[in-house]
């Protein structure tokens, strides 16, 4: 009985250690990931994150944002008549995210690359 407890607790940590050396729970390519801007520097092209990931477990999502990358501000249209015309994309500079704005990153190939950084809702507009 002893021996059959040891196997079930050594197959489930090498489970784990295989799902860590995956990658399992880090940031995957293609992927998108949301949260408030804790810091923006556009000389560097690099915007940091803080979102909440598996268990409700907050982190630093850090990523690079190249001048290829596709940067929105999406605002309500408040004549919108349907889904379609509900929000209004315009293209902004990296410079124009704010720290506190509430963003949507798409993770390029690469997971440490966005190709695309929506902000959703701006510091200080409430719902």
């Amino acid at each position: 009985m002893w021996r059959s407890g040891l196997g079930l607790v050594l197959a489930g940590a090498a489970l784990v250690a295989g799902l860590v050396a995956l990658g399992v729970g880090g940031a995957k390519a293609g992927e998108r990931r949301a949260g408030a801007v804790l810091a923006v520097d556009p000389q560097a092209r690099t915007l940091t994150v803080d979102e909440f990931g598996a268990n409700a477990e907050r982190r630093a999502l850090r990523v690079q944002v190249p001048r290829e990358a596709v940067v929105l501000l999406s605002q309500r249209n408040q004549a919108g008549r349907d889904v379609k015309d509900s929000f209004r994309d315009s293209t902004i500079t990296l410079a124009e995210v704010r720290v506190g704005d509430f963003v949507v990153v798409e993770l390029s190939d690469d997971p440490d690359v966005a190709r695309l950084v929506m902000i959703t809702l701006r510091r200080g507009a409430g719902s």
